[in-house]
């Protein structure tokens, strides 16, 4: 049965360079200028072709890992190098934190220790306790949020065709 419509833009061949360009470090923007065609069209064929999107899954991959040998062999002899490695690997443990960031476990502790002090140096206990529950109900809300703002780690996954 003959296909009816417009010929695929990508075809074998031009798939494979794309994966090739992509393999050798080339984002898909260049990719696509290079076989004639626009990144969406790129895209748009790895939703349609599972083989495909499964090769230029691969070749994306592959470009990421030769750096990342060179920078683990560098970090062996150079700390920046390591350092530099850790902080992008695992930013929430070794990345340099703004001066706003704030850990809600650290906030919690700091607020229980200013309500502490608090309470310990207003002689008046009715007007201390009004006080510390004032700004404990600020603390508590200000955790909540520094909580719900942190963004948890996805896991994209990709939907099957049925």
């Amino acid at each position: 049965m003959a296909q009816v419509g417009r010929p695929r833009a990508l075809d074998d061949s031009k798939r494979r360079e794309v994966c090739a360009l992509v393999s050798a470090g080339m984002d898909l923007t260049g990719a696509a200028h290079y076989v004639g065609c626009a990144p969406s069209t790129i895209r748009r064929e790895a939703l349609r072709n599972e083989d495909f999107f499964e090769r230029l899954r691969n070749a994306q991959l592959m470009a990421e890992l030769e750096p990342l040998r060179a920078l683990r062999e560098k970090a062996r002899t150079n700390w920046r190098a390591a350092a530099w490695y850790l902080e992008r690997v695992s930013p929430r443990r070794f990345a340099k934190k703004p001066l706003s960031f704030q850990d809600p476990e650290d906030f919690e502790a700091q607020a229980e220790i200013i309500l502490d002090l608090i309470s310990q140096e207003i002689p008046d206990e009715q007007t201390a306790l009004r006080i510390y529950r004032r700004i404990n109900a600020v603390m508590s809300q200000s955790a909540a949020e520094l909580r719900a703002s942190e963004k948890p780690l996805r896991n994209p996954s990709r939907r099957k065709s049925t």
